[in-house]
């Protein structure tokens, strides 16, 4: 699980680099610092990694909240864009947004489904 950690953390901060100094590159007027929220969100999730080297189950508790913090912004932004019709799938943003949504959503799942595993296994030992 850590791996996956570090590697949707990795995927997050090179998806807040592009968005913000690639922002000629991929078609957005201004350079903004608000494409580089999925870099912060991965750098969190990535602390949370490290801090799993140590204890386990507090770093990847730490990553996952992070990880869903996350996907609950970007679902924030896009689903009241989506029903009012007002976002605009043909600039960078909604692109942005989509995919940090999209790996910060396959992140918690897969802890989740970790974490109800880990639990089932502890208690068929006990």
């Amino acid at each position: 699980m850590r791996n996956i950690c570090f590697i949707c953390a990795g995927g997050l901060i090179i998806l807040g680099a592009v968005g913000y100094f690639g922002w000629e590159s991929i078609g957005a007027g201004k350079q903004s610092i608000t494409a580089l929220i999925p870099a912060f969100v991965g750098i969190l999730m990535g602390l949370g990694g490290v801090i799993s080297l140590k204890n386990n189950m507090a770093g990847m508790h730490i990553a996952v909240l992070f990880s869903l913090l996350g996907a609950l912004a970007g679902l924030g932004r896009l689903i009241p864009g989506s029903i009012k019709g007002s976002l605009d799938w043909s600039g960078p943003a909604p692109k942005l947004i989509a995919a940090m949504t999209l790996i910060c959503l396959v992140f918690t799942i897969y802890a989740v489904r970790s974490f109800i595993a880990a639990r089932k296994a502890r208690q068929a030992g006990e």
